[in-house]
């Protein structure tokens, strides 16, 4: 499999956040890189199933949510490049 390109992460990210806003019934999720996953108004089982999608969607195994535990970091505090930089991240490690 190919390294991911960031591109294609915010792309696969941004699937992920319509289908949860449409599964919510909530109007459309306005997704910017800057965006803390907090203030996307989704609830915290969400962002698992987000990361959990990503995971799966790149074959990254449980690796994203292990790197968030080794770092130390919470997911309430991430910021939409912070995982999407994880995920490019993972990737390219992956395909080294």
């Amino acid at each position: 499999m190919a390294a991911v390109t960031y591109d294609d992460a915010y792309k696969v990210m941004q699937e992920i956040f319509e289908d949860l806003a449409d599964d919510l019934g909530e109007d459309e999720i306005e997704l910017t890189p800057e965006s803390k996953v907090l203030d996307l108004g989704v609830e915290s089982i969400s962002l698992v199933y987000l990361i959990s999608e990503l995971q799966q969607n790149y074959g990254l195994g449980d690796q994203l949510f292990r790197k968030m535990r080794e770092e130390d970091r919470l997911l309430k505090d991430m910021s939409v490049d912070d995982i999407l930089k994880s995920v490019v991240e993972l990737s390219a490690r992956q395909n080294a």
